[in-house]
């Protein structure tokens, strides 16, 4: 059934005293819901061509960005960072890596016993950092809990991690990283 008010607008109002109560209330009734659904509608109608414009400001937005991107892709490639441990194969001895697009960067962490003696020492006033290295260690063990644990505060780009900053430090003033070594004592300064 088409939604239309004219199918009843053929009795002008001043007649409406000629019908049943019923018709009047039903004809009342009907015009009533017309009017809200006229005036949903046109809400409807408004919001859609609010979400268009929306969608059209969103895309310029996009080519903007997409333009910029290339402008900051170095930033990209020279500060995103990820972070390794490895084992040396001959002994109980482990090294670090510091892995960017460009450019990668190794050094020594030592064996378990100098790292986790390191580590209490450089923690030793972060009562939160060193009972999060403590249960690691009894959860993991000696070798698996201070590699959790670096991981941790290695990836933590919060502007909290005193290492993380270390590393963007460097970064910020050597890109390449070539001037700088890296070691537990350099990442873990006490």
């Amino acid at each position: 059934m088409l939604i239309d008010e004219r199918r009843f607008d053929f009795i002008p109002q001043n007649k409406w005293k000629n019908l049943t109560k019923d018709e009047v209330s039903n004809l009342g009734s009907f015009k009533s819901y017309y009017r809200h659904y006229k005036r949903v509608d046109e809400e409807i109608k408004d919001l859609t061509n609010q979400i268009e414009k929306k969608k059209q400001e969103n895309k310029e937005r996009v080519k903007k960005m997409e333009k910029l991107n290339h402008k900051i892709e170095h930033l990209r490639n020279n500060y995103r960072f990820s972070w390794s441990v490895s084992k040396l194969k001959s002994k109980n001895y482990y090294n670090c890596d510091i892995s960017r697009k460009l450019n990668n960067k190794s050094g020594t962490v030592g064996s378990p016993k100098l790292i986790i003696d390191h580590l209490k020492k450089f923690y030793k006033r972060d009562k939160k950092q060193l009972q999060e290295l403590e249960r690691l260690l009894k959860r993991w063990g000696d070798v698996e809990g201070w590699i959790k644990f670096l991981r941790i505060v290695m990836t933590d780009n919060s502007g909290n991690s005193k290492p993380y900053n270390t590393i963007m430090d460097m970064i910020t003033k050597d890109k390449t990283l070539n001037s700088f070594t890296i070691n537990r004592k350099t990442l873990f300064p006490i």
